[in-house]
Formats: C-alpha cells, sequence, structure tokens
C-alpha cells in the first residue's frame, strides 16, 4: 500500500459511514495479508513522518501496535511468532524507523512511537534482541540536551515495556526470564528519570516506569546496595511537591510491600513515618496508596500467619500419630 492510499485508508477508517469505515479496514487487513513487512514499514513510516496529519500519526501507530497484541493467548502468540517470521534486515529498518518517532516533535506522536515500540521490546527483549532499544532511551533520558518531552516519551516506552513483559511473562511460561544486563540498564535509565533535580512531569513517568518494573528486578532488589538505592530513589519522590509524583511513588511502595515483603525491614521505620505524615495531611489521592501499603503489608502478613499455622497443625497432628503408634506398640 503506498503512502497516499494508506493516509487516505487510515482517515477513512474514523469516518462516520460504516459502508466506507467497513471498507476500509478490509484494505488494511488486505495490505496485512499481502506483505506483513512492507505493511509495518508503510506504518512506521506514516508514524514517524513530520509534517503528516498528527492524527493520522496516531492512527499509523495504534494500528501497528495492534498488529503485535491480542487478548487471546493463541493469537498473541501467533501475532509474536509473524514478527520474528520477519526477516532480521527488514525488522531493523522497522524498528529503526519507529523508535526515531519518539524524537518526534508532535507529542501524540512520541506518545504512540513509545506504544508501537514498546510491543516490538516485548518481543525480542527476552531473548536479548534490539540491544539499539534501551541504549536509544538511556541516551534520551540522560541527554542533557534532549528536550523533556522526549525524555518523558522514552521512561513511557520504559514504562510500557516493562508492564507488557511482566504480562507476558505470566501469560506465557515458555518466554525467557529479562536477563540481569537488561534490567540494570533499565534501572539505570529509570532512576536516572526520577531524580529529584528532574521536572515533575519526567518523574512522574519514571516513577510509573519503576512500578512496572518492579515484576522483574529480584535480582537488583536482593543486592543490599541497590535496593537501598532504589528505596531512597521512591523515598525522595514521596515528598515530590507534585502530587502526581507522590501518588506514582507510593504505588511503587505498594508494589514492593507486595512482592519483597521480606526486604523491608531495615526501612520500615522511614516508611512508617513518610506514610504516617501523609495519611494524615496529604491530598486524598496520595493518602489512598500510602493506607494500600498497610493493607498490604497486612495482607501479606495475614498469609504469613496463615502458612505458619497451618504447618504448626500439620506438625502437631503427625506428632500426635506417632505418639498414638508408641502406645499401640
Amino acid at each position: 500500500m503506498s503512502a497516499p492510499d494508506l493516509t487516505t485508508t487510515l482517515q477513512a477508517c474514523q469516518n462516520p459511514d460504516p459502508t466506507v469505515r467497513t471498507a476500509a479496514e478490509a484494505a488494511l487487513a488486505s495490505a496485512e495479508q499481502t506483505n506483513l513487512a512492507e505493511f509495518f514499514v508503510a506504518l512506521a513510516n506514516e508514524l514517524a513522518t513530520e509534517g503528516k496529519d498528527k492524527h493520522v500519526r496516531q492512527l499509523a501507530g495504534l494500528h501497528f501496535k495492534n498488529l503485535l497484541v491480542a487478548k487471546d493467548d493463541t493469537l498473541q502468540t501467533e501475532k509474536h511468532n509473524k514478527w520474528k517470521a520477519i526477516p532480521p534486515e527488514q525488522r531493523a529498518v522497522i524498528k529503526s524507523t519507529v523508535i526515531g518517532a519518539i524524537r518526534s516533535s508532535v507529542p501524540v506522536a512520541r506518545h504512540t512511537a513509545a506504544q508501537a515500540c514498546a510491543e516490538i521490546a516485548t518481543i525480542e527483549l527476552p531473548y536479548k534482541e534490539w540491544p539499539e532499544f534501551l541504549n536509544t532511551l538511556m541516551e534520551n533520558v540522560t541527554g542533557a540536551s534532549v528536550e523533556d518531552g522526549i525524555k518523558i516519551s522514552s521512561l513511557e516506552c520504559l514504562g510500557f515495556t516493562c508492564e507488557r513483559i511482566a504480562f507476558t511473562l505470566a501469560l506465557a511460561g515458555d518466554t525467557p526470564e529479562i536477563s540481569p544486563e537488561i534490567t540494570d540498564l533499565m534501572l539505570t535509565t529509570i532512576i536516572d528519570g526520577i531524580r529529584a533535580d528532574r521536572p515533575d512531569p519526567i518523574r512522574y513517568a519514571a516513577a510509573k516506569a519503576l512500578g512496572n518494573s518492579l515484576s522483574f528486578t529480584r535480582k537488583n532488589m536482593e543486592a543490599e546496595n541497590e535496593r537501598d538505592m532504589i528505596m531512597k530513589t521512591i523515598c525522595d519522590a514521596t515528598q515530590s511537591l507534585d502530587a502526581s509524583v507522590r501518588t506514582a511513588a507510593y504505588e511503587c511502595l505498594v508494589q514492593i510491600a507486595f512482592q519483597y515483603y521480606d526486604k523491608l525491614t531495615n526501612y520500615m521505620q522511614t516508611l512508617f513515618q513518610l506514610t504516617f505524615n501523609t495519611i494524615r495531611s496529604d491530598e486524598e489521592s496520595v493518602a489512598l496508596q500510602s493506607i494500600e501499603f498497610w493493607s498490604t503489608l497486612a495482607e501479606e502478613e495475614m498469609e504469613l500467619m496463615d502458612t505458619f499455622f497451618r504447618c504448626w497443625w500439620l506438625s502437631y497432628k503427625e506428632k500426635k500419630k506417632k505418639k498414638k503408634k508408641k502406645k499401640e506398640k
């Protein structure tokens, strides 16, 4: 499908006339079936081309993303396999084009490119493919001359990627775990974005990304020095002047309470003071997350107690059986 045809077809997909809309959707489906690789290339170019209508660019990016996403487990695997079947050299061109769109001057194009990149990364990062992905995002976030909007979109991309990888790992048991080298690079980029000297929108995007990454950063949480850095970063973010940043930081603490309960002992005094002050005097949205933190801790405590008593009861019954057998002898 040529560029002018694709632009017209994407616009027609939003036409209120169902006849026009159905014909346009059929044309996109036909392009997908005819040559998937070329269709990905066309959509990537549509998304990345500066000067095109921003709504068309958004539609192209969303359609690109949807070619890789499915709610059904079997269909999701099928879509991923179709992507993997595209020759590496063609995939390289597509990936370069899409990740380049994250640096667009148009916010909606950047945001949509972040979503599309995340879906590709979800497929490739577990297999240690696309090393340029994290390197590019890290350069975007840490680069002194990179504008804030690009930093935000890059952190959003990391957040989307972490969220999708966590979902995929839970869904498909045969997907490899993310390597420590990849999680280290992700965390380094995210922690840089959440620094106290960053503007609040950047810190917010970084805090959301950090929350999404926690499900596969166990190695980092096991190492005391890395865990201290992560906890300090989150605790500092709870003191931001921006309520959305504070809320996102407490959401991270809720995730840590759920996934790393056994690692919190050394931080409880600080966490008590922070959450107590927040519950007493902060905005409702922030205070609710502080309460959720303690609710999560309570649930973990109850689960541990339940496990303990079940083990004790089984042990007690076993001892009674042994005593009974001795008496019978």
